[in-house]
Parts: structure tokens; C-alpha cells; sequence
């Protein structure tokens, strides 16, 4: 019984995970720490992306999908102070599509983003 218990609070927390997202990832996507990982390659995830946030009206320049030192990866760079998030790396590494949202820096007052 606590195994079930424990299964079912891991679960609950990779949903809720998912739920803190801010763009709609493809089905299948999962948390796994400071990222997600898509069951899609990383074609099918860029695309993925591109479409929700068209259909969500957000503008955001892509850049790639293109290949560094055998690490392929596509980039958004939002173009709007809007989003609470400056940009979403879409990466393929060993077999896995990483997903990372990358924040926009916060916190800081007027006068420490001049300094």
C-alpha cells in the first residue's frame, strides 16, 4: 500500500510539473528535473511547439533545427516582454528530445538591471 501511495505522489508531481509549463508541449512529454522530455523526436517537437505558439498568437523568433558537435537543437526566442519566458531550447542528445525553458531574469529592480 505506501508503494502505491508513493507511486501515485511521483505522478502527481510529473503532472503538476507539466502543468507549471507555460507552452503546450507534444503528448507524451514528461518532467525529469530542470527539464522535459519529449516522446517525439526533434523535428515533430519543434514543429509542435511552433504551431501552439502561433495558435496562441505569441511571437518568438525560431532559429534551427540545426547540429553543433553532434548535438542537434532548435531555439524560440520570444520577442515580447509579455512571456515569462525568454526562450525554449529544443534539444536532441543521445536518443532524448530535451525541452528547456529558459526564464527571463526577474527580481531585479530598475536600477540593478542599469548597473
Amino acid at each position: 500500500m505506501l508503494r502505491g501511495f508513493a507511486i501515485a505522489i511521483i505522478l502527481l508531481g510529473a503532472r503538476l510539473a507539466i502543468a507549471d509549463v507555460p507552452v503546450r508541449l507534444p503528448p507524451g512529454t514528461r518532467a525529469e528535473g530542470d527539464h522535459q522530455v519529449s516522446g517525439r523526436g526533434l523535428r515533430d517537437t519543434t514543429d509542435f511547439i511552433a504551431k501552439e505558439l502561433d495558435r496562441r498568437g505569441r511571437a518568438a523568433d525560431r532559429l534551427g533545427p540545426y547540429a553543433v558537435r553532434g548535438v542537434e537543437l532548435s531555439r524560440f526566442v520570444s520577442r515580447s516582454d509579455a512571456t515569462s519566458w525568454l526562450a525554449i531550447h529544443v534539444v536532441r542528445i543521445a536518443g532524448k528530445t530535451l525541452i528547456y525553458f529558459v526564464p527571463r531574469a526577474g527580481g531585479l529592480d530598475e536600477n540593478a538591471r542599469t548597473r
